[in-house]
């Protein structure tokens, strides 16, 4: 149970982001005029969409092992692709961002990726089913990875590759920040919460001993209701 409690949060935002890819390259799908590119985003977010149902399987599979009250902070519904930030609500990449900058974002974000499913491949086993799949995985986003870099120096001659390791720094960097902003808060979620729960109590506490009889106006001659009553 402590297992499946570790790895819920992981396949939980691993299909967001997944799943966020997805919609993203097939915003750019629809917003290119050239059929190669079409058809590259095309792939690529059919890629990803296959890797988010993955993810949630596996997520439904760990969330039927947990008890309901745990999985139910783990149930996926639509806007919390907004919320969680994975999307955003100012419009899809392709639409804010110059072309440049996107191609080095799917290059870039396309690499962390497959860092990131490393780790998972270590938590699950690389000899078990979903280890196999995770790995097939893998070896899609070094595909993107390459592909997004092949098109990024043929379109862009002049800039050579390592510019492309200052957008991949600066995506690292975002990232990390991301990962703290997250971190700092749950650590507030877990302070705050026992405060707002104490005040909730302590203010039920005073409602139970206010005389609600006071506002009982039938029959009554408010002249003769007490200057200190809260009526």
């Amino acid at each position: 149970m402590k297992k499946t409690k570790s790895e819920l949060p992981i396949f939980y935002e691993t299909a967001h982001a997944e799943l966020a890819s997805a919609l993203e390259m097939l915003a750019a799908c629809k917003g290119t005029n050239s059929q190669n590119q079409a058809l590259g985003y095309f792939m690529h977010a059919k890629d990803e969409y296959n890797h988010a149902r993955f993810f949630f399987n596996m997520l439904s599979k760990r969330g039927n092992l947990a008890s309901t009250e745990i999985a139910r902070d783990f149930r996926f519904t639509p806007p919390s692709l907004l919320t969680k930030g994975y999307i955003s609500n100012k419009g899809f990449l392709i639409d804010t961002m110059k072309l440049k900058d996107f191609i080095a974002f799917v290059y870039t974000n396309e690499l962390l990726a497959k860092s990131s499913f490393e780790n998972i491949l270590n938590l699950v086993g690389c000899s078990t089913e979903e280890g196999k799949i995770i790995s097939s995985i893998m070896k899609e986003e070094l595909r993107h990875h390459g592909m997004a870099k092949k098109h990024f120096l043929s379109h862009y001659p002049a800039l050579q590759p390592w510019q492309l390791m200052i957008y991949r720094t600066r995506e690292t960097i975002n990232n990390k920040g991301r990962k703290i902003y997250d971190a700092n808060l749950k650590l507030l979620d877990q302070l705050l919460t026992p405060l707002y729960r104490a005040m909730a109590f302590l203010a039920g506490t005073i409602a139970k001993k206010l005389n609600l009889n006071e506002f009982r106006r039938k029959g009554k001659n408010l002249m003769n209701i007490s200057s200190f009553s809260i009526l």
